[in-house]
């Protein structure tokens, strides 16, 4: 139950973060060059993950899933690097080409394949960042002369 709770809080809070919280200039400028981009992208990355800890606080609070604070910022660790490193574009091109599947990275209509593949490549990341995030013992609450 808590793998499941915590991927729902980090695909929703992905959702909110990646298509509602980035601003139009983040969306714009995060892969482009120099300290201008990487200031967008560092904007964009620290607004996607507020929301995907303020959505595992919660979930944790009402819940009850003995989330480990260690492991919640590791998971939010590796969601971010992978999140600014996918957002760079040229990962995703690059992982395209190497799959075989170049010619989805240009496919602009219907639908746009790069936006696809990025989309399809975050929530693998969100899945090993679930992992980390759930794995380990529960914290047990003590009771009486428990330690």
């Amino acid at each position: 139950m808590r793998f499941a709770a915590v991927l729902a809080c980090l695909y929703a809070g992905h959702d909110v973060g990646d298509h509602i919280v980035q601003t139009d200039h983040q969306a714009a400028a995060k892969a482009g060059p120099g300290v201008a981009g990487w200031r967008a992208m560092a904007g964009h990355v620290a607004g996607y993950h507020a929301v995907q800890l303020g959505a595992l606080l919660a979930a944790d609070r009402v819940l009850g899933l003995g989330l480990r604070p260690g492991r919640v910022a590791a998971a939010l660790a590796l969601s971010a690097g992978t999140h600014g490193l996918l957002d760079r574009r040229w990962p995703v091109r690059w992982v395209l080409r190497r799959a075989g599947s170049a010619g989805i990275a240009e496919l602009q209509a219907p639908l746009n394949g790069e936006y696809l593949a990025d989309q399809a490549l975050h929530r693998g990341c969100l899945w090993a960042a679930a992992l980390l995030a759930a794995g380990g013992r529960t914290r047990l609450p003590t009771t009486g002369g428990e330690a």
